[in-house]
């Protein structure tokens, strides 16, 4: 009969300043705001995530067209004979296939591949 029940309420003692749990009453605000804080450096960090990998995909396709396109000039210049391309300027070597000037250090690169 003496004997007194706790129960599951928060109680405030009012020596302690604490919950009846042992949560500070303080204490709550600052674990809300951290907590608050967390979520937003996950979101922050699943976006940045995302983002990189979205970025890779599209650097790996375009590096792909790079190459690709690389390969497909240095076979056509392969057709024309390397005295031909070895003998001639790289503005006679755009005028040969037909390319834009844009594409001039491509070009470049290929014709090293054959020259050297």
């Amino acid at each position: 009969k003496g004997k007194s029940r706790q129960s599951n309420k928060a109680v405030v003692s009012t020596q302690s300043g604490h919950y009846g749990r042992g949560t500070h009453i303080s204490e709550q605000p600052q674990q809300f705001l951290t907590m608050k804080y967390f979520v937003v450096i996950a979101v922050i960090l699943g976006f940045a995530a995302a983002f990189e990998l979205e970025t890779r995909e599209v650097d790996d396709v375009a590096l792909k067209g790079y190459f690709d396109t690389l390969i497909a000039i240095y076979k056509k210049l392969k057709e024309l004979g390397k005295e031909t391309v070895c003998g001639s300027t790289l503005s006679e070597l755009i005028e040969l296939l037909g390319l834009p000037d844009v594409l001039d250090g491509m070009i470049a690169t290929a014709r090293g591949w054959i020259c050297n």
